[in-house]
């Protein structure tokens, strides 16, 4: 898969450079906006062993996480009006994980009184900020990029517990930051003279290694991996 985005990456240069030829520098855009959305593949171990384990331990189903959508908003520049460009981009990626399960409650002498039900519910979210570099056709069409990324990532948990005639809640978050790169190919048709639809592939190297409890600082030793490949699909707006 990576070899194919390396060829797919390596034709785009090649058609931006031979289309930059035809290109004329009149009319050329300054500056572009776009807003995406997309799914990244991923595989994070460490937290789909965590999952397998909890629902070994609830007796739950939940999935492992394959897939996460993420929707982003980006700007790119052209500081000199050629197919030189710089990108500026924010993103924002995340899933959720739901448990719910059923443990028999007793009394002091271990007799049966009734049910406890729990749920628990864990949401993983990944801020990614990212400054990069790259070449475009002078029209936009087609364009490639290389990014530098500084990302912030969550794991809040929050829980409930039911049982007869008392109701307890918590929650816990974690955070850890995190650098990275992302590699980016992508091409735009025309809709209007200011909008097109843009199409992307990239892939992006990203993993979080140092969450810490936002409550007390302490370190909980969970790797989350946001590493793959994404596709996705916007509008682009340029003046």
């Amino acid at each position: 898969m990576k070899r194919m985005l390396i060829l797919l990456l390596s034709l785009f240069i090649a058609h931006g450079l031979l289309a930059q030829r035809g290109d004329s520098a009149a009319g050329v855009q300054k500056f572009r906006l776009a807003a995406t959305y997309g799914v990244d593949a991923v595989n994070p171990d460490q937290i789909n062993d965590r999952i397998a384990a909890t629902n070994g331990a609830l007796g739950s189903s939940t999935n492992s996480i394959k897939s996460m959508p993420e929707i982003s908003g980006s700007l790119v520049i052209r500081p000199n009006q050629d197919n030189k460009i710089v990108i500026l981009r924010a993103g924002y990626t995340w899933t959720d994980r739901d448990y719910t399960f059923f443990v028999p409650q007793t009394d002091t002498s271990s007799k049966p009184i009734g049910t406890v039900k729990g749920t628990i519910t864990e949401k993983y979210s990944v801020y990614p900020f990212s400054i990069g570099a790259g070449l475009s056709t002078l029209n936009s069409d087609f364009q490639v990029e290389l990014d530098f990324i500084y990302a912030l990532g969550y794991i809040t948990e929050n829980g409930t517990f039911a049982a007869t005639g008392t109701t307890t809640a918590y929650s816990n978050t974690l955070f850890s930051p995190a650098y990275g790169f992302r590699i980016a190919g992508q091409t735009s048709v025309p809709l209007t003279p200011t909008l097109a639809l843009q199409l992307e592939i990239a892939y992006r190297g990203l993993k979080f290694e140092d969450f810490e409890n936002q409550m007390n600082a302490q370190p909980s030793n969970i790797e989350f991996s946001v590493s793959g490949i994404s596709g996705t699909i916007g509008v682009t707006f340029a003046p």
